[in-house]
């Protein structure tokens, strides 16, 4: 044409939509495309079904298994020859060295937590190792592995009660509460060990499950002078009891009895609730309150929360209203609090690693 015009120019333009609409390369693999979460999911899995089955064909964990499961059930032993020393052991000695069997174990399991879960990358070789950053991989292996330990250990403890004719549900609650502590204090070692590299991540894991071990029980101990105080105390009448015959509630009368010596404990009671022998004997006499070895643990320590071993203290009279926080929660919460904020920090440390500029 003269003006060198096209006339398809000119035509409308129809975009094709519906059933007969022909879509790029681009568009069709758009949706099919994994995001990178569902992709760290899969690794994760796989990871720690890979670390559970070499758990299991490792013939080193189970000499080691059978070694701790020995060492606890002959250091229960020992303490309870060691209480009765100098006497015959009384008739429920066997159910003592279930109880205190149980609690060792729970112990070593978070020992063996940190100690999982403070492996640095790389150090097992996992193709999982590159699609994964952050404290998440060793958080998971450790998890498989505990969930081994305390599988084996339960099936002790069971073979442990029928031995001593003790409830089983001691064991129950120490399978549950070996697999809790073994992911907080997992966490714990696998978030510090990706929070500081080297000796730094080490040396801060160790710190607070020291401190969640051994740390809150000893402060407690100490700050005990500081909470002793000599008080006056009036008679308690009309004094209820749960059916575990623990009390619940008592009345003051205004009939002076004395002078006492007191301890406030519930103020200093909540940093021993994170310590895992506590929580155990919270939750273990909860569910078993009429098992001798434990019968009196969790009203002691209940008393001890809130203060109320010397009853009627200045008047102050004592009603149960259903309201109050179970210690062992507020241990729990404890726990995993600071697993939560070493998991936080080791994440976001491996993520400025990986892009400084972030």
């Amino acid at each position: 044409m003269a003006d060198g015009k096209d006339p398809a120019a000119d035509e409308p333009l129809y975009e094709p939509i519906g059933a007969g609409k022909i879509q790029d390369d681009d568009e069709i693999y758009a949706g099919d495309a994994t995001s990178p979460g569902g992709v760290q999911v899969r690794l994760l899995v796989i990871s720690a079904l890979a670390t559970a089955l070499l758990t299991v064909r490792s013939g080193r964990f189970w000499w080691e298994s059978a070694a701790i499961l020995g060492l606890c059930w002959g250091a229960g032993t020992l303490l309870v020859i060691a209480v009765v020393a100098g006497g015959d052991l009384p008739p429920e000695s066997h159910a003592w060295v279930y109880v205190l069997t149980a609690a060792m174990l729970v112990l070593v399991s978070c020992v063996l937590a940190v100690r999982w879960g403070a492996v640095r990358p790389g150090a097992a070789p996992d193709p999982a190792d590159a699609g994964v950053a952050g404290p998440l991989l060793g958080w998971v292996r450790c998890g498989a592995k505990g969930l081994i330990f305390a599988s084996v250990a339960v099936v002790f403890l069971l073979l442990l009660s029928f031995w001593s004719e003790s409830s089983p549900a001691v064991a129950g609650v120490s399978f549950a509460l070996m697999i809790l502590e073994v992911m907080v204090f997992g966490g714990i070692g696998a978030g510090a060990a990706r929070w500081f590299e080297g000796q730094g991540g080490t040396v801060l894991a160790w710190s607070v499950a020291a401190l969640l071990l051994v740390g809150n029980v000893v402060a407690v101990i100490a700050l005990l002078p500081s909470v002793r105080a000599y008080e006056p105390v009036v008679v308690a009448i009309n004094i209820q009891r749960d059916e575990f015959g623990r009390v619940i509630s008592y009345r003051c009368s205004p009939e002076f009895r004395g002078i006492a010596e007191v301890y406030h404990t519930e103020r200093i009671f909540w940093m021993a609730t994170s310590n895992p022998m506590v929580i155990l004997a919270l939750i273990a006499g909860e569910a078993e309150p009429k098992e001798n070895a434990l019968d009196w643990l969790p009203g002691e320590l209940q008393n001890a929360a809130e203060g109320t071993q010397v009853p009627c203290v200045e008047g102050q009279e004592r009603e149960k209203t259903g309201a109050e926080m179970p210690p062992a929660l507020i241990g729990i919460g404890t726990q995993s609090g600071a697993a939560g904020i070493l998991l936080a920090g080791g994440h976001r440390a491996a993520r400025r690693r990986l892009n400084p500029a972030a």
